[in-house]
């Protein structure tokens, strides 16, 4: 039987009097669930919530558009008598947890956690991720048993910056909507590349012939099927799942593809409501860092028309200028999810500095992290290559391994899609050996991130915006690459999309392939690869490195000021 998640609650904390907002913090206010307590810094984010998110995370919650269920149902409605064994656990790292889902098939939760392991030790919250390196597949699809990469958290992904979004780790999507269609007609699901409108045929299937009467409906949908919620004319339709006109369509006589982009609409709308907790003015505020800012008067996000690589520079500055820092410390709130305390302190001021400076020349303790980890977000949302592949690929065939692999250019590439391109229902039989963990057994296997993306026609959407990326102009007006020399291909070789760094403890384990259990462990690779950037023995080497100066003694202070960064998130 599906486990009864609740149903999402928006708790509203609207207490403060408008003289207080962007003051001081009243301490001790609750802010979110449980029994922890934080300051609350101004009043939550209080935009209304679209009929179509919770109509979405009943669909994400739903595990019958899976193949297994395709393969073992009786009829859409009933149960099935057995469910696939991929979720009968959950792999923690350490061994395995009762899968939350056991009995059925997978769904997009079985990936993307966030309170089914509360308080268990060993698991606890999630922001939207998994707990092991590579998420397993319920079909050992073209030698896939896992996933290519690991299960990427989805709190305040799917914000876009300028206009650009990318999603995945290599930017296969630019929205949410192509994003769901992909990943339930696709691999995740049990689905293989050949098998895609078969995947389609039977996503809208399952919607046109629900009823209405499982648990999940119950809870989120008053016992409505999706038939009724989607046509949007029934009068026992509340107004919180009622959709807009514009968005209601008659699964009756909607072709296929209509449905499942409905399917799409409301699950992508539901991944845009997933955001860390901010106050009316979209200034983060719950983490002991987000107070510390405040407490200090310093600034919170960037001016009007200030890019936010200036901003981290402005606020480098204001925070050298100060001279008696207040301190946030556990009797300013606790957390209710994490045994660390609620502080931010002269350790992790420590790490702030050197997370924010750039190095110049010989200037030490300067991590030049913001680059990449450009505040608040903490994210630039965009691409860039640490060397997290060339260290899996040389770790199993020896160092500079990776260094002498043969790459092909555009021209080879695009004349043999099937021999190097990965696996897409336009080319079901492609061999994909460039977007795959690193082998003993096959030292052709390596996984390139976004070169697998870009200028690759099987991917026409992303195309226009990863563009921007790939040949935007640099901080000098000098171009990031020559687009002209093959349209820019090797200079996206293992490139990947910059994580967000808010709540990491929630999403461990880190790096694309869950290749580091630990922040320190995080650090110290950074160490390693920036100096084989600066020795020139790192393939594509990111620019950022070349202003990145740490060494083993700045480990302790980034890593306490990455802690800092930590909220009770819990989708409340």
């Amino acid at each position: 039987m599906l486990i009864s998640v609740p149903p999402r609650s928006r708790s509203v904390v609207s207490t403060l009097l408008p003289a207080l907002l962007g003051s001081v913090a009243l301490a001790g206010l609750v802010l979110g669930c449980g029994s922890g307590t934080a300051p609350a810094i101004s009043t939550e984010n209080e935009a209304a919530t679209p009929a179509s998110d919770p109509i979405g995370e009943r669909l994400f919650l739903d595990t019958r558009f899976a193949k297994f269920f395709f393969e073992h149902m009786k009829d859409y409605n009933t149960p099935l008598s057995a469910g696939d064994s991929i979720v009968a656990n959950v792999p923690n790292g350490s061994g395995s947890l009762p899968g939350p889902f056991a009995g059925n098939s997978i769904n997009c939760r079985s990936c993307h956690f966030v309170t089914e392991f509360q308080g268990v030790a060993g698991a606890g919250n999630r922001t939207y991720a998994d707990f092991t390196t590579r998420s397993l597949l319920p079909e050992t699809l073209n030698g896939y048993i896992t996933t290519p990469r690991n299960a990427q958290q989805m709190v305040g992904t799917f914000r876009t910056d300028g206009g650009l979004q990318f999603l995945h780790f290599d930017g296969e999507f630019n929205s949410g909507e192509d994003l769901v269609i992909g990943t339930m007609a696709g691999r995740n699901f049990g689905w293989d590349a050949s098998e895609y409108y078969l995947a389609i045929h039977h996503i809208a299937q399952v919607i046109r012939n629900d009823n209405g009467s499982d648990q999940l409906a119950a809870d989120r949908s008053n016992g409505l099927s999706y038939g009724v919620l989607f046509k949007g004319a029934d009068t026992r339709i509340t107004s919180d799942i009622l959709l807009p006109a514009s968005q209601r369509i008659d699964v009756a006589t909607a072709t296929d593809m209509q449905i499942v982009q409905e399917v799409a609409l409301c699950i992508a709308q539901y991944f845009k409501d997933l955001q860390f907790k901010q106050d009316n003015y979209n200034r983060y505020v719950a983490s002991p860092f987000d107070l510390w800012l405040q407490r200090n008067q310093l600034p919170r996000q960037p001016l009007t028309g200030e890019s936010k690589i200036a901003y981290g520079q402005r606020l480098l500055k204001d925070i050298d200028a100060l001279s008696n820092p207040v301190w946030v410390t556990a009797s300013d709130g606790t957390f209710a999810y994490h045994d660390q305390p609620f502080q931010f302190g002269a350790l992790e001021l420590a790490g702030l500095k050197i997370f924010l400076r750039a190095s110049t020349g010989s200037t030490a303790h300067a991590g030049n992290c913001a680059a990449c980890h450009t505040p608040p977000d903490f994210t630039d949302f965009s691409f860039h290559n640490t060397g997290v592949a060339q260290d899996e690929y040389d770790t199993i065939h020896g160092a500079g391994s990776f260094l002498a692999l043969h790459i092909p250019g555009l021209g080879e590439r695009s004349a043999a899609p099937d021999v190097w391109m990965p696996r897409t229902p336009q080319h079901p039989n492609a061999a994909e050996p460039l977007r795959r963990p690193a082998s003993a057994d096959h030292p052709e296997y390596a996984d390139l991130g976004l070169w697998n993306v870009w200028m690759n026609p099987d991917y026409p959407n992303p195309q226009d915006k990863l563009r921007q990326f790939v040949c935007a102009a640099g901080s000098a007006g000098a171009p990031r690459t020559d687009c002209s020399a093959d349209s820019g291909l090797a200079s996206t070789i293992s490139q990947y999309k910059t994580p967000i760094l808010r709540d990491l403890v929630d999403s461990a384990p880190y790096l694309h392939n869950g290749s580091r259990a630990g922040l320190n462990d995080v650090i110290t690779f950074y160490i390693q690869s920036s100096a084989l950037a600066r020795a020139g023995k790192l393939r594509n080497a990111p620019p950022e490195f070349s202003n990145m100066n740490i060494t083993p003694d700045d480990v302790n202070a980034l890593t306490a000021f990455l802690l800092s960064l930590t909220e009770d998130y819990d989708d409340a």
